[in-house]
């Protein structure tokens, strides 16, 4: 008898197999999911080729590759696809809903502090405040799968790969979004929060929501959704206010957050200009580490060291118990022990390198200071080898910061070659 229940059950699963693979039309899929971008940037809804029928658009194809994807070459797609897989912005978020588990208790600023986050993360964290309790799926995997394909469905048309390969490629994304979503209502709700995290840090998430959202309702005309239903497609129909109940609508703390982050973001390098903007913030946000990185960043960059070493040495008392492997952190430490070299406080200098993990010492950036530190402390000791063996040391951390693909500048070249090391 079991064997026979066994021999049905296997049966069944083989014909549902059979029977999905048959009905699945991925070229179709492909361009639903897809629909957004394509309509977005003026492309082809008809094929899978979004350039099939005006060879015009192929180099937009080629532009939105770009500007969109990184993509240059036809080398490049297969490691595009697997970045926006393993670190897209799903992968941003699902690491900030990670610090709300482990932070019970603990507001959305005291996390940014206590992990020391760079202003980018602290405003995925703020998104994340309001979203992760919104979101049906809890993820963002919508618009990162969604992303796929677009990158394949352009790189067809650019002719750097061929349709054939393009879809066996993206089949397990459509898989995914095919057996997930409840609804195009449901999916695209999704790909929209998305969305709106990919434009949260130029503060354009709401204008991207707004255009997306129109781009939808255009699309409606043109794709007949209901000739790729989705597999947990539910009969009675969402309410339409399913993409406005994901909407992201910052908290108070993060309306106050978007003055931080819209002037990280007016521009590439912040300087002696943008200190007093700066001051007005640590103001408002007392004690929170990138904000006050950015006035030592902007004290170094403007040659004032000391200044910068004395804000830096309030910042290093304030971060001593950040996790040593944050970004933000290392940063810290390298720049106070470069700022302490400068007014030749080389202890203190020793003492910040100290602090940073081993994979960072492999880093060009620290080899060069750990160079510039072995330089300062030439001379200091009476001990005559003492003194030859920082020299040796220097010369050593010098070529291993160049061999790490630094570019040393003259000033070290000029000593190098005025303090040859005996073997």
């Amino acid at each position: 008898m079991k064997q026979k229940v066994r021999h049905w059950l296997l049966l069944a699963l083989l014909m549902h197999t059979c029977f999905f693979a048959a009905a699945i039309d991925y070229e179709s899929y492909a361009c639903a999911f897809s629909s957004n971008f394509f309509e977005l940037h003026k492309l082809t809804h008809a094929s899978f080729n979004p350039a099939e029928n005006a060879k015009q658009l192929q180099r937009t194809c080629i532009q939105l590759l770009r500007s969109n994807f990184q993509v240059s070459s036809p080398k490049d797609i297969t490691k595009a696809a697997e970045n926006l897989k393993n670190n897209g912005d799903n992968a941003a978020f699902q690491t900030a809903v990670k610090l709300f588990e482990t932070n019970k208790g603990k507001s959305t600023l005291d996390i940014i502090k206590s992990q020391c986050l760079p202003v980018k993360d602290a405003s995925t964290l703020f998104f994340a405040e309001t979203m992760k309790d919104k979101l049906r799926i809890k993820d963002l995997s919508a618009w990162d799968n969604g992303r796929i394909i677009e990158l394949y469905r352009c790189a067809v048309g650019a002719g750097y790969i061929s349709q054939e390969n393009a879809v066996e490629a993206i089949k397990p994304v459509i898989d995914y979004l095919y057996s997930t979503y409840t609804s195009w209502d449901d999916y695209f709700a999704h790909y929209f929060a998305g969305k709106q995290m990919s434009a949260l840090y130029e503060g354009k998430y709401a204008s991207a929501l707004e255009a997306g959202k129109q781009a939808y309702n255009i699309t409606k005309g043109k794709i007949n959704y209901g000739e790729v239903p989705l597999k947990n497609e539910k009969n009675t129909a969402i309410g339409a206010g399913i993409i406005l109940d994901l909407t992201y609508e910052p908290s108070p703390s993060g309306n106050q957050w978007e003055s931080v982050q819209k002037l990280v973001s007016s521009k590439k390098t912040l300087d002696n200009r943008d200190l007093s903007s700066v001051q007005n913030l640590q103001k408002k946000f007392p004690d929170v580490p990138c904000i006050e990185y950015l006035a030592v960043e902007i004290q170094f960059r403007q040659r004032a060291y000391r200044k910068a070493f004395n804000l830096g040495t309030h910042l290093a008392e304030l971060t001593a118990g950040a996790p040593s492997d944050s970004p933000l952190f290392q940063q810290i430490q390298l720049t106070y022990a470069k700022s302490a070299i400068k007014i030749s406080k080389p202890a203190a200098a020793e003492k910040a390198l100290e602090k940073l993990p081993e994979s960072f010492t492999k880093t060009g950036e620290f080899l060069e200071t750990e160079g510039r530190l072995f330089v300062e402390l030439c001379g200091t000791s009476s001990d005559y080898d003492k003194n030859e063996d920082y020299k040796k040391r220097a010369h050593e951390s010098f070529k291993a910061a160049e061999k790490a693909g630094i570019r040393l500048p003259q000033d070290i070249k000029d000593w190098m070659r005025l303090n040859g090391v005996r073997s």
